[in-house]
């Protein structure tokens, strides 16, 4: 017996360590293959009902099978892309509710981008009376939350004839997105030397001509994370659209209506190809944006 433990005990002293590693590697992956279970699995079972025969929402295949690959089919897409609610209309239901809200997201986008710069570019090397007060203003507006002038939004759209006009809609979203987005870029453009201001005003560059040459430029990772925010931000969203523009659909106001079996003759299964097709853009740009994403995410905190 005593043997038996001694020689446990070397066994233990000359391989615990990498047994120990072992069995942490082992319990890690399990624990990761678990979450990778639990977020694929919503995202397979949309994908598999847009492009399967089935016809109601419960009978969509949980997990990768032959049937499912032998019911594939594009009648679902068929009929999401040429449905239409009405007569005379330029396009069906879903390629206008998408291309408007490619058109909020765009302008949201290029718009965020352009004057995020700027306000956090002055804020950073401009002397501005009240610059501090103006700051404390722009953070504590971001603690009231966005419910609270839906109703004021609603009547000044409407006093101003604004109602179901997209481009007054991605204003809105300029507006909210400009507080946040200035600190992060404040907090980026203050890491930049302005030694490099200096060189460039002693060869005759203005303001405008350093920001765009020299400022912008090395501020590319944080106005990428600051142009997928600002894209992101219109594609899903349902309350601010339903209240100003209740005659202009979205992609999630056509969503919601796919829903609702009173004011739509599709099967709730349609919901899962106009879903999956949402997704597209927003992954392309997540994908093609994330190096900046990653970086954007700490680069705004940093101390100048």
């Amino acid at each position: 017996m005593d043997q038996k433990q001694s020689s446990l005990r070397k066994f233990l002293d000359r391989y615990g360590h990498y047994v120990k590693k072992a069995v942490g590697y082992t319990l890690t992956h399990i624990w990761l293959l678990v979450w990778v279970f639990i977020v694929l699995t919503p995202i397979w079972y949309m994908v598999s009902s847009a492009f399967s025969g089935v016809r109601r929402l419960r009978d969509g295949p949980l997990a990768p099978t032959l049937d499912t690959l032998r019911s594939f089919t594009l009648d679902n897409y068929r009929e999401v892309f040429t449905y239409r609610s009405g007569t005379g209309q330029a396009l069906p239901d879903y390629p206008a509710a998408f291309l408007t809200t490619l058109f909020i997201a765009t302008i949201t986008t290029i718009l965020v981008v352009i004057l995020s710069s700027l306000v956090g570019f002055a804020f950073t090397r401009f002397r501005i009376r009240g610059k501090k007060p103006s700051l404390l203003f722009m953070l504590g507006l971001q603690m009231f939350p966005s419910f609270m002038g839906m109703i004021a939004i609603f009547l000044l759209f409407r006093v101003f004839g604004w109602l179901n006009n997209p481009f007054y809609l991605s204003l809105i979203y300029v507006a909210g997105a400009i507080p946040f987005n200035t600190f992060i870029v404040r907090g980026f453009m203050r890491n930049v030397p302005k030694s490099l201001d200096e060189a460039a005003a002693i060869d005759g560059a203005t303001n405008l001509q350093i920001m765009i040459k020299i400022i912008v430029p090395l501020a590319a990772p944080i106005m990428g994370f600051i142009a997928v925010n600002a894209f992101m931000a219109p594609w899903l969203d349902f309350i601010l659209p339903s209240i100003v523009m209740p005659n202009n659909e979205t992609v999630a106001m056509w969503l919601v209506r796919m829903n609702d079996p009173a004011t739509t003759p599709f099967e709730p299964i349609l919901f899962m190809a106009g879903a999956m097709f949402i997704a597209v853009p927003v992954m392309m740009v997540q994908i093609y944006m994330q190096k900046y994403i990653t970086y954007g995410l700490t680069a705004g905190a940093e101390k100048g």
